[in-house]
């Protein structure tokens, strides 16, 4: 008999890195045309609902985490409401989540098409040629690399505050959260962090769009920074949140600077199966630098 699996559970297709040698990229494009014909490589893999986990989901331990929060019930058109309030209610949930002392939100990104209606809005487009919309990323990837964490760390906080905060643990944390409905269709995958060996990470750099184009430009004030991919491997282990709630928010750790054991980042990844449903998913995700001052820096 086969492994007998929670009733939750979803088998479906991931996709990995593709290396160079196999025809994949060393710097990809967020945002344009040619990001959603980038080649990757599929594997079928089990993604367990996180509800359904025998023991406690942590940031500090998976490098995920749910967590209640109050529900938006705006649509988030207005972009002054979203760097106000959204901001404001972002960092307090990580300080109240992770006992963090400061938070800086320096990004968001909010999703509202599918990831086949972009490939269909782009198909004629030129590779370089930026989209107007963002939809579901469905490529396994850590937002940064170490050296691309300390990249953004260095382009989103003014030199003074980043001489002072850098001495002390800090960590790139992100919020994802469901705007006004249920979350049924693109879900979010995450890996433990306790089942991805360094070695599967490998480094890919993201060249963000040029300002004005409307985008994914304001990721990042640097404009670039390094990502990690990750390579195929039967020991990862995939989690994700069945019917995420307008009321639920996912942490989403992409970075800490602690070696002390805990989990350090988190591979992620949009993804479709045969219990998709309903309109196209709608979502915001928040990023934050997050610092514990009263802790050493690893």
């Amino acid at each position: 008999m086969g492994q007998v699996l929670p009733p939750n559970t979803l088998h479906t297709t991931l996709n990995y890195y593709l290396t160079p040698d196999k025809g994949g990229d060393k710097i990809f494009y967020p945002g344009t045309a040619g990001n959603y014909r980038r080649k990757h490589e599929p594997h079928d893999v089990n993604i367990f609902d996180l509800r359904e986990s025998s023991e406690k989901v942590e940031v500090d331990k998976q490098g995920f985490q749910l967590v209640q929060h109050s529900a938006l019930d705006n649509d988030l058109t207005d972009p002054d409401f979203v760097k106000t309030k959204v901001y404001d209610d972002t960092a307090e949930l990580l300080k109240k989540a992770t006992g963090a002392s400061r938070v800086h939100v320096f990004s968001h990104i909010i999703r509202k098409q599918t990831w086949a209606s972009a490939v269909e809005a782009g198909k004629h487009l030129p590779d370089k040629q930026t989209q107007s919309s963002m939809s579901s990323a469905m490529f396994i990837h850590v937002d940064q690399s170490y050296e691309g964490a300390a990249e953004v760390f260095r382009d989103n906080l003014p030199a003074e505050d980043a001489a002072r905060l850098s001495k002390s643990r800090w960590a790139i944390i992100n919020v994802w959260r469901p705007i006004q409905q249920t979350i049924r269709r693109e879900q979010l995958a995450f890996c433990d962090a306790r089942t991805v060996p360094e070695e599967d990470l490998y480094p890919v750099r993201a060249q963000l769009p040029a300002k004005g184009s409307g985008t994914y430009e304001d990721v990042s004030k640097g404009g670039t920074f390094e990502t990690w991919h990750l390579l195929a491997n039967p020991s990862h282990k995939w989690f994700y949140c069945s019917e995420l709630k307008p009321d639920e928010s996912l942490l989403i750790k992409c970075y800490d600077s602690k070696k002390d054991g805990r989990a350090r980042l988190t591979p992620h990844t949009a993804f479709s199966s045969d219990r998709d449903s309903g309109p196209p998913r709608q979502s915001v995700e928040v990023r934050s630098l997050v610092f514990w001052e009263d802790q050493s820096l690893e």
